[in-house]
């Protein structure tokens, strides 16, 4: 029993020697693959070698003291002084361990992890906005609409859209170039952005196309904004190159029912004025109309 139990010590050296030479293997391996987790390799590769130095000096101690060594080794490894060290080489070790964990490896892990937050974020803001206007791009803009067309259905509240086309863009691009088609385009979008309540949402569905979504907006309310925000967009000249471009917008209204069968029939709608609006000679506003009953009444401003 006596031998059996110094013959543990050395077990266990084996063990942690097995674990020390595992991760020196792995990081050499891959040393870039760890990150902050390197850290955690330090900690562990100390108190693996606290582990080995430790259970090598009691396996060397008790096997001298029955038999396997010499018994002149454990009168010298015996004495108080030296029995103290491997406990005084343990606390060295905790403290190290606790310095790395603290100060240098929590730090970092957090850092990282907000780092990969942020870069979750951007990546969502990526797919979400459109990289010219800095509105919402037709997928997203689809998408906050259809779960804003449920809710007013759901609740028999009111909501319209806007669609909204720049008057002869292409000749604004075939003229000054699509630079300028870009800096007409953000001009107007900006004041769509500025002109909306903090609910409404703007996205571009495509080229010079843009849509607000209006809850809690009759179709006579939604006409009303649509002619301020017409009036405001070619009041403001956009200048490109040092001229100064007058630009004018045809918009199309829709004003959603319970009839309304989804977001797409909705969008269509407003693109029907819309083209009406361009037929009917541009810059003016046109509300598309249907007899239906059950058009959701007005909400109160």
């Amino acid at each position: 029993m006596s031998i059996f139990a110094a013959m543990t010590y050395w077990v266990v050296v084996a063990i942690w020697l097995t674990v020390l030479c595992t991760i020196i293997f792995f990081y050499l391996r891959n040393p870039q693959a760890f990150g902050t987790t390197r850290f955690l390799l330090a900690v562990l590769c100390i108190d693996t070698f606290r582990n080995i130095i430790e259970n090598t000096y009691f396996g060397l101690y008790f096997g001298s003291v029955y038999g396997l060594f010499s018994e002149r080794l454990a009168n010298v490894m015996g004495i108080p002084v030296l029995l103290v060290i491997p406990k005084l080489f343990n606390v060295v070790a905790g403290i190290v361990v606790l310095t790395l964990l603290l100060h240098r490896w929590l730090p970092l892990a957090i850092r990282e992890r907000r780092q990969a937050e942020q870069r979750a974020s951007d990546l969502e803001t990526l797919a979400a906005i459109d990289f010219l206007t800095g509105v919402y791009n037709r997928r997203h803009f689809e998408t906050l609409a259809r779960a804003e067309l449920a809710r007013c259905q759901r609740y028999m509240r009111p909501l319209s859209v806007l669609m909204i086309d720049i008057d002869h863009f292409k000749a604004v691009n075939d003229r000054l170039g699509h630079a300028a088609g870009d800096r007409v385009l953000q001009n107007v979008t900006a004041i769509s952005q500025a002109a909306k309540r903090d609910a409404d949402v703007v996205g571009r569905l495509g080229g010079d196309e843009l849509a607000i979504l209006l809850p809690e907006t009759t179709a006579i309310a939604a006409a009303q904004f649509a002619e301020r925000l017409r009036n405001q967009v070619r009041d403001t000249k956009a200048v490109v190159h040092g001229e100064k471009v007058t630009i004018t917008v045809s918009i199309g209204v829709a004003a959603a029912s319970s009839r309304t069968s989804g977001m797409e029939s909705l969008l269509g709608q407003a693109d029907q004025a819309l083209y009406e609006a361009k037929q009917s000679g541009r810059d003016r506003v046109v509300m598309w109309r249907v007899h239906d009953p059950a058009t959701m009444r007005e909400a109160a401003e």
